[in-house]
């Protein structure tokens, strides 16, 4: 029996095309010539398939479906499949980043960017974030994606390091020719924002008497991103931590920021706050500090970043002989992000300085009085900096890609491929609104010029100030900073990353001998990569003199040598209940110059019963080495506070935690000097650090990985085409890498038996200082170690059913089909030094996910109505106050094409038809987004939004 090309694809993937669930379908009465199958190789295997039945689960989404979804980006329908989970940077959710705004990525299984491998036509793909092994999206040409094909589970052993989540293959158009156009333009319908533009040129053709081909494509596309303040339930600063099970963004008074335009002062010793309004008075007064002299940030952030791209790729093939072909892909990217933020939230503490002095004569009177008549000198101060402008960076992103190849046939159906390959990112952002905290402590040190307090002549009193161009500053009062004060505070910033990749590769495929069952085949070859990343902040940022945390050049490199082998055996077939069984095993060795030598292996077992049932079973060990940033950051500088656990501590305190501290030379001693280890305020707040400090002697992360799957794929006639896959899955990591936190390495230095531990070389003491300093903590940093498992478990299933009407309805034309994506996630467990948690059931890690479509198609028409379900979930399952349901999320979308011509379509469509709102999370509440009052990188609704296109085809 001859399949039309909708059950071939189903095939295929052994799963269904998770968008378009009528994509490429060809009429029944399609000639048996026209559904000839040549040798494919499908992710998850390196050995070329002619019966296109894959080793694993995969689930493809083809040009058809990336086409008319209006999407620009192919990550945003990525996200929607119930193995994807929560991106670490998109559009939504980096507008607060201090680098990476804009960028797009994947993450699967929730298990990690760095640990989800994505692939351009079978090979790696160099990273859009430096330090990493995320790929940034935008860099990708949607519009010459021909497939994306998605495997779940550990693949290191086929694909090498990061692929402990799975791997996403991006399969690119290799043989075009005629002239393509396209274009979309889209927006929400109510706001008229978040509008969406996109033009394409792709043209190819032969050449050389048909021996190449050569393909172009040209993009154009703008994404306008979306302002709070245009929408009502991001507009106001938000209450936070309160739930009342219902919609609540316009029932409560929001709570604005403490940081007022107008200035919040402090009396030290009373701790009693002021704001100075000159509104009030002739002269201006002092009124206590309320809420009503808040500052609402919303009215200056994004919902979403805006980014315009600029994208030219190409491949091209030339057929050297009957045995050799040369190919070449290119792509250059070219993205501009943009993110914008409230002004600077300045403090006294933020430029290290006790306050302003009672004698600068911009002090108000009044205040001066408070402040004296408590014993103080100065006034403590907190300042939103409106006058030096919004903070926000303008980010360009470069990246550059280039592989050539050699490929060929050899005689008995070998094949072989020979390829190299560099990559280059620079990422130049220039960032705003922040101020330059040496000058700013200069302007703020005003004494009276002429010393006659009849006349007003402030100046700055430091004179190498002066002679530098100082500028006196009033914070006192909305709108008191001068323009010149503002131009000499004002600092911009500047951060430069870079990423180099290079990598090269021989692969050889083909059937070594016979059995009675079949050909055994094999794969084997070696790869080479190598990678580097660089992190440039500017000159005030590497000094921590920008009034914010230090942070210091991070560069980094790695090389890394691999070998591999794949075989795959026929054991039986013909026999009763064993029309076919297989098994397969793939090894791959790899030697790295930083953590040495690992090793990832795979088995699986491939038992087709009948013509239309068939189990898979696979298990996987992978292997993901630390990256760049785990292994060379210098860290970021941090003043959080932290509890020390020897506080309190006597000379007959019991417990191992009073002997480990007793036992430092500078505690005891304090404790001989005072009788009790008894910290002040001031030694308690605002203690320093690093955060996020690179370890050269992290070792490899492990996962174990199994998948067992039964799929059935049958023709009921008239009844339609069904394929029903269904597939539990476990994949459990060992070793994680993670960052511990400064406090965790306070805790577990001192509750150890074996004191002192790796984590107290975090620690710093003071050991110098005066008897009732001797022995405070001065520093803690934090940095990458390999600590703890992560377990997850579930069941994925996947329904696809096809029908042609004509066959039971007289003259009926056209094609309907039925496309089910399911996911249950029974666990995802998490421990970290012995503490165990498991995160099924709060948001972004739904117990129950699932995407779903119903399509009809004729020779001119498709229509397209397609569901997201996201189950019940609870804000956080760890807080008690968090812990309640927000309720279950459903979003559908419609789109229709219509081929008005032969060389024309149109579509069109509307996502989110039923204006669903997000789940409300509030600000403050675990999950929430920053600037939203949802989780803005799980529900994607921003309004009910409708999108046109057209292609023209020539």
């Amino acid at each position: 029996m001859i399949k039309n090309r909708l059950t071939l694809a189903v095939s295929a993937a052994l799963g269904l095309s998770a968008g378009a669930v009528l994509p490429g379908v060809a009429n029944a009465q399609d000639s048996e010539a026209d559904l000839l199958i040549e040798e494919v190789i499908v992710t998850g295997s390196r050995i070329l398939r002619s019966n296109l039945q894959s080793p694993t689960p995969i689930t493809t989404i083809d040009s058809d479906t990336i086409e008319f979804s209006g999407q620009i980006n192919a990550a945003d329908i990525l996200r929607n499949l119930p193995s994807a989970g929560v991106p670490g940077i998109s559009s939504a959710n980096s507008n607060f980043f201090t680098s990476g705004g804009g960028v797009n990525t994947i993450n699967l299984r929730n298990l990690g960017e760095d640990r989800t491998l994505v692939l351009v036509n079978g090979r790696r793909y160099i990273s859009g974030v430096a330090g990493t092994a995320a790929v940034d999206w935008n860099t990708i040409p949607t519009e010459l994606i021909d497939r994306v094909e998605v495997i779940t589970g550990g693949a290191s052993a086929i694909y090498g390091s990061d692929a402990l989540a799975g791997v996403v293959n991006v399969i690119l158009k290799n043989d075009f020719e005629g002239l393509e156009i396209s274009g979309s333009f889209g927006e929400t319908i109510d706001h008229g924002d978040d509008k969406r533009q996109r033009i394409n040129i792709t043209m190819g053709d032969n050449f050389a008497n048909d021996r190449g081909n050569a393909v172009v494509s040209v993009t154009y596309s703008d994404e306008g991103g979306v302002l709070a303040r245009d929408r009502r339930e991001t507009r106001l600063d938000d209450l936070s931590g309160i739930y009342f099970g219902e919609d609540v963004r316009d029932s409560i008074a929001p709570v604005f920021s403490s940081y007022s335009e107008s200035g919040r002062l402090f009396v030290p010793s009373t701790g009693d706050s002021y704001v100075f309004d000159p509104t009030l008075g002739a002269n201006g007064e002092l009124v206590p500090y309320s809420d009503t002299y808040g500052f609402n940030r919303q009215a200056f952030r994004r919902y979403l970043v805006p980014t315009e791209r600029y994208l030219i790729s190409s491949n091209i093939n030339y057929r050297i002989n009957n045995s050799v072909e040369a190919y070449l892909e290119t792509t250059f990217a070219r993205t501009e992000t943009s993110t914008e933020l409230e002004p600077f939230p300045l403090g006294n503490e933020d430029l290290n300085i006790p306050g302003i002095h009672v004698s600068n004569p911009y002090v108000p009177a009044a205040m001066r009085d408070f402040v004296t008549n408590a014993g103080d000198e100065y006034v403590e101060f907190w300042r939103r900096t409106t006058e030096l402008g919004e903070r926000g960076a303008e980010a360009e992103r470069q990246t550059f890609r280039a592989l050539f190849g050699l490929r060929g046939d050899i005689s008995d159906g070998w094949a072989w491929d020979a390829y190299y390959g560099e990559g280059r990112m620079q990422d130049s952002q220039r960032s705003t609104g922040q101020l330059n905290a040496p000058n700013f402590r200069n302007a703020l040190n005003v004494v009276d010029g002429d010393g006659d307090p009849s006349t007003f002549d402030p100046v700055c009193a430091d004179p190498a100030a002066r002679a530098e161009g100082c500028v006196p500053i009033n914070i006192f009062g909305k709108g008191s900073i001068s323009q010149d004060a503002a131009d000499y505070v004002r600092a911009p910033s500047i951060r430069d990353q870079k990423t180099e990749q290079t990598i090269a590769g021989f692969n050889i495929t083909g059937e070594v001998f016979d059995l009675p069952a079949g050909s055994v085949a094999i794969a084997a070859g070696y790869e080479y990569r190598s990678e580097y990343a660089g992190d440039f902040p500017d000159a005030l940022t590497q000094t921590g003199q920008n009034a914010g945390n230090q942070e210091q050049i991070t560069e980094g490199k790695y090389s890394v040598d691999e070998i591999f082998l794949e075989i795959d055996v026929p054991l039986l077939k013909d026999l009763p209940l064993i029309d076919d069984l297989s098994a397969g095993a793939a090894y791959r060795y790899s030697d790295y110059d930083t953590v040495g030598s690992t090793d990832a292996y795979t088995a699986r077992l491939s038992w087709q019963f009948t013509e239309s049932l068939r189990a898979r079973l696979q298990y996987a060990k992978a292997v993901r080495a630390p990256n760049i940033t785990e292994q060379f950051a210098p860290g970021g500088e941090n003043f959080a506070p932290v509890s020390d656990p020897c506080d309190g501590i006597t000379s007959t305190t019991p417990g191992i935690v009073a002997e480990n501290c007793r036992s430092i030379p500078a505690v005891a001693s304090r404790i001989a000097e005072t009788g009790v280890f008894d910290l002040q305020q001031t030694e308690i707040q605002g203690t320093g650090g690093f955060t996020g400090l690179g370890n050269e002697n992290l070792d490899t992360e492990t996962s174990d990985s199994f998948t067992v799957g039964l799929i059935f794929d049958h023709s009921f006639g008239e009844y339609g085409e069904t394929t029903v896959s269904v597939d539990w899955y476990s994949i459990e990591i060992e070793d994680l890498i993670d960052v511990v936190g400064r406090q965790t390495a306070i805790d577990f230095c001192y509750t150890g038996q074996n004191f002192p531990n790796e984590f107290c070389d975090l620690v710093v003491r003071d050991t110098t200082g005066p008897a009732f300093q001797l022995g405070e903590i001065t520093e803690v940093n934090s940095g990458y170690i390999n600590e703890g498992e992560l377990k997850t478990e579930g069941i994925d299933v996947q329904f696809q059913w096809s029908i042609l009407p004509g066959d039971f309805i007289q003259g009926a034309a056209g094609q309907i089909g039925l496309n089910v994506n399911y996911s249950y996630l029974d666990k995802f467990e998490e421990t970290k030094f012995g503490v165990t948690q498991d995160y099924a059931g709060e948001v972004g890690y739904a117990e129950h996910r699932w995407l779903a479509s119903l399509g009809y198609r004729t020779d001119n028409l498709a229509i397209q109505w397609e569901t997201l379900y996201i189950g019940d979930s609870k804000p956080s399952l760890t807080t008690p106050e968090f812990n309640y349901d927000v309720g279950e999320f459903v979003v559908h979308d419609i789109y229709a094409s219509y081929q008005i011509m032969d060389n024309l379509n149109l579509h069109i469509g509307v996502d989110n038809v039923l204006d669903e709102e997000a789940p409300t999370i509030l600000t403050g509440v675990t999950g929430n987004t920053t600037g939203w009052d949802t989780n803005a990188s799980v529900y994607p609704v921003y309004g009910t939004k409708y999108y046109v296109g057209f292609k023209a085809a020539f």
